[in-house]
């Protein structure tokens, strides 16, 4: 699946006088008709000067044609002669506005013109996806914002619905300004990131009732247009994803995702309420002492509508995955703390609307195995023993055996609801 890089990116970074020592996958996602590679990309420059290049190979054929069209860097994969288009962060083709916010002195003269002014700013990435969003954390003596950028079709419909979400009492981040090249003014928000505090979340009696209460309340804002495609929707592709990385497993996978596609064809057809689109403890702000009391809801870009489980299996797939990564780093306590969180949601959500119990299962396991196909991808032995775990535990999410019956669990199993993850 991924390209002929080693050949790919050499040529692609000749013309700008620096010579290619070393690459690694980064990232892969959908591009339209194809996909986009990521890599981190080391170079060095004819001053004898070294850096780490965020590089992109993007196969889709219209991104190809706008490269050529656009006079970007157009190069063809020696191993199947077609076209692919390469850019480096933050050049971003799709994101025309990132480039002039990664300098301090143009963000100082940006933050000027719409009347805050500030000096000696920090900037840091908190965010980047590429061809869709990122979010420059802009620090200065007399304030601390954010600056999103996106596309710039994007950028008013992104500040109509904070207002919307606003007006319905959500503690989303205020919009200082929207311009029209895709750059949006942000506010920030009160309280701390949720995925700081995992240990407090899993003992505190709030903060799932809090979450749960806050979709809630995100199912009553007045948006009309649909939310923004997920694992589900694009379970084609991340079927496809996995079992090119991992054909000994094919078999396997096409089980778990012709399941999922069989329930899901049972759901009652435009059975959909208005979703947040990507919920998880990252997008979720709490407060510093209190931390069961969420203060913060980020990144609505993805809202609308969407069937009606989407929020909860986002949220406990991501509490599943982020307990494997805490794992992984030798924070045992911080793993269980996960897991007792995503089985609290689950539990409070099927209890809220047992009427859609059903859906659970498959939205988790479909989640659940979009992050095996951005663990496989990256073809690393650890990359692979991680999605093969997230893989087993997506199964389990469909035919739950009984905690007491399960066998030793390398995720430690939690049981979400009446679902139990095993690997």
């Amino acid at each position: 699946m991924w390209p002929n890089s080693a050949e790919i990116l050499p040529a692609a970074f000749r013309g700008s006088g620096a010579r290619v020592l070393s690459f690694r996958p980064h990232s892969v996602e959908p591009s339209g008709d194809g996909y986009l590679f990521g890599y981190e990309v080391d170079t060095l420059d004819a001053d004898g000067t070294s850096s780490t290049v965020l590089t992109f190979i993007d196969t889709d054929p219209a991104s190809v044609e706008a490269g050529a069209r656009e006079g970007g860097s157009v190069v063809s994969d020696p191993a199947t002669g077609s076209p692919v288009r390469v850019w480096a962060y933050p050049s971003d083709p799709a994101l025309p506005a990132l480039a002039s916010v990664t300098y301090p002195d143009r963000v100082v003269d940006l933050l000027a013109r719409i009347g805050v002014p500030i000096s000696s700013p920090t900037l840091t990435v908190a965010a980047y996806r590429p061809g869709k969003r990122a979010v420059i954390k802009v620090e200065s003596p007399e304030t601390t914002l954010f600056i999103k950028v996106v596309r710039p079709t994007r950028a008013e419909p992104i500040a109509a619905q904070h207002r919307a979400f606003a007006r319905a009492g959500l503690p989303v981040p205020i919009v200082i300004a929207a311009q029209a090249d895709g750059l949006l003014v942000l506010q920030r928000v009160a309280g701390v990131p949720a995925g700081t505090r995992v240990l407090g979340l899993a003992a505190s009696t709030g903060f799932v009732s809090g979450v749960v209460a806050l979709a809630e309340a995100v199912a009553r804002v007045g948006l009309t247009q649909h939310a923004q495609a997920d694992a589900l929707e694009n379970g084609s592709w991340h079927r496809r994803s996995l079992t090119e990385s991992l054909p000994d497993r094919a078999p396997m996978i096409h089980g778990i995702y012709d399941e999922i596609e069989a329930r899901v064809s049972r759901w009652p057809k435009g059975e959909l309420r208005v979703v947040h689109g990507d919920l998880h403890l990252e997008q979720l702000f709490v407060d510093a002492i209190e931390v069961g009391v969420v203060t913060g809801l980020l990144d609505i870009d993805t809202a609308g509508l969407g069937h009606p489980a989407r929020d909860a299996g986002a949220l406990v797939a991501h509490l599943v995955v982020t307990a494997q990564w805490h794992r992984g780093n030798g924070d045992q306590a911080e793993a269980r703390a996960c897991e007792k969180i995503a089985d609290a949601v689950a539990d409070e959500w099927v209890a809220l609307h047992p009427e859609w119990a059903d859906r659970l299962p498959p939205t988790i396991a479909s989640q659940l195995l979009a992050h095996a196909g951005g663990q496989a991808t990256l073809g690393t032995p650890v990359g692979r023993g991680k999605a093969l775990q997230l893989i087993d535990a997506a199964e389990g999410a469909l035919w739950p055996r009984p905690a007491e019956h399960a066998e030793p669990a390398a995720l430690d199993g939690p049981s979400v609801g009446t679902v139990h993850l095993h690997p």
